[in-house]
């Protein structure tokens, strides 16, 4: 196997004896921690055997983004003592998840706690990662659960004659008083790509999200005793819950800034519906308020377009999980919905060109699209009217970021962050 790149080598096959039934045969990558590979850390030797590897070293090329290497182009991934050392997790693991061929399998190793060599990240297995730059690596991997499964994560042993102990509820053994220098334990992790992505990461189960919707909740209990919430809550009953990942907070900051629109005429329109939870709750509180105009919905109703920049690598095959059909059913009650199925701008009817929007909703995640968003509907935007960038300050999707900071460099408005998630809010100026 050949590579254009100046630190990936031919190399002689290479396999990691513990875990060679676990590994499939075929092409693999190496990325090396920049002490060579001829012993895992572990003290176990790799060896020949079943797969050709090529080599990677962090010293010469990027391990975080991998530019160059194809999407599916290897069966395994071994990533020996680097992850700690990166300065963005979340992408390295995205990145090297999209480089594995789905069912293909990556073994990473870390340090558990610090090994007293240069690194941006201490790791811990069980414990809370309450201090500066402290990872829980079973909370770090929720990142990319949707992309790859974890078939295991194990405390390898320091020394030969050390027991391993399981992270499936077996208590790890301390490292002894009086341990050598350079004894440290290290975490090992096992990975299989999944044939299809699942749902998004950001679900309404995580447990961040759980604790803003009891946060929310406890905020509007304490509105309602003196100002009725009966119309929110009665809209998010009418489907908006179970049709969508957007958690409470985010939910109750849409519907406000919708209200606040509803003086001004124009059209309302949403890029990115997923599965039209969002969408409803436009669309219910437009009939609930006898609000006219129009509302348009675009999605591609099939996920993720393949156009991802490499830190965006984590969102792809997400929001695929729906159809045209389910949301047409969703919506079906009003019958001023309009849905444009397809990539974004592609999909703009003709006539929508001449139209003007008094509230958009942009929920498109990547830097490219969030920017085709902008471009169209930031000139058709009334003054005074709202726009609400969903995706804007997500960490795991800073294109949205870029692209927004970006077109409003050299405008008047303000992109006001909304607090507690992801989000931000556009209001048009005069």
């Amino acid at each position: 196997m050949s590579s254009k790149h100046s630190g990936l080598v031919d190399h002689s096959t290479i396999s990691i004896s513990t875990l060679a039934d676990r590994l499939p045969a075929g092409a693999g990558l190496i990325i090396t921690s920049g002490d060579g590979v001829s012993e895992r850390p572990s003290g176990v030797p790799i060896t020949a055997g079943a797969a050709t590897w090529d080599i990677l070293d962090p010293a010469m090329e990027d391990p975080q983004l991998l530019s160059g290497y194809g999407d599916d182009r290897y069966d395994v991934l071994y990533a020996e003592d680097v992850l700690q050392t990166l300065p963005r997790l979340s992408v390295a693991l995205a990145n090297w998840t999209r480089v594995v061929r789905p069912g293909g399998a990556m073994v990473l190793t870390v340090p558990q706690g610090c090994d007293g060599k240069a690194a941006s990240w201490r790791f811990t297995m069980q414990d809370p990662a309450v201090a500066d730059g402290s990872v829980n690596l079973l909370e770090l991997l929720r990142v990319i659960c949707h992309l790859a499964e974890v078939e295991y994560v194990a405390l390898m042993p320091g020394t030969p004659d050390s027991r391993a102990a399981s992270a499936n509820g077996s208590d790890p053994e301390r490292m002894p008083k009086d341990a050598p220098e350079g004894f440290h334990r290290r975490i090992e992790v096992l990975l299989r790509k999944r044939p299809h992505p699942l749902t998004p990461v950001q679900s309404n189960d995580a447990p961040e999200i759980q604790m803003l919707v009891k946060l929310t909740e406890a905020a509007i209990a304490a509105r309602a005793q003196w100002q009725t919430m009966e119309e929110f809550e009665a809209i998010l009953a009418s489907g908006v819950r179970d049709a969508t990942v957007v958690d409470l907070s985010r939910l109750y900051l849409l519907y406000q800034w919708l209200l606040t629109t509803l003086r001004l005429p124009g059209d309302c329109i949403e890029i990115g519906s997923f599965r039209g939870g969002t969408a409803k709750l436009i669309s219910e509180t437009l009939l609930r308020r006898q609000a006219g105009g129009e509302l348009h919905l675009f999605d591609t109703f099939a996920g993720m377009p393949d156009r991802l920049s490499l830190d965006e690598a984590g969102l792809k095959g997400c929001f695929a999980d729906t159809s045209v059909a389910e949301v047409r059913r969703l919506l079906a009650n009003n019958p001023h919905v309009h849905l444009h199925p397809g990539i974004f701008p592609d999909t703009i009817p003709p006539g929508l060109h001449d139209h003007c929007f008094r509230f958009a909703h942009i929920d498109v995640d990547i830097e490219s699209s969030v920017h085709d968003c902008l471009a169209f509907v930031y000139p058709r935007l009334l003054p005074g009217g709202v726009m609400v960038i969903d995706d804007y300050g997500h960490a795991e999707c800073p294109g949205a970021t870029r692209a927004a900071e970006r077109f409003f460099a050299d405008r008047p408005e303000t992109i006001v962050q909304m607090p507690l998630v992801s989000s931000a809010v556009v209001i048009k100026s005069a």
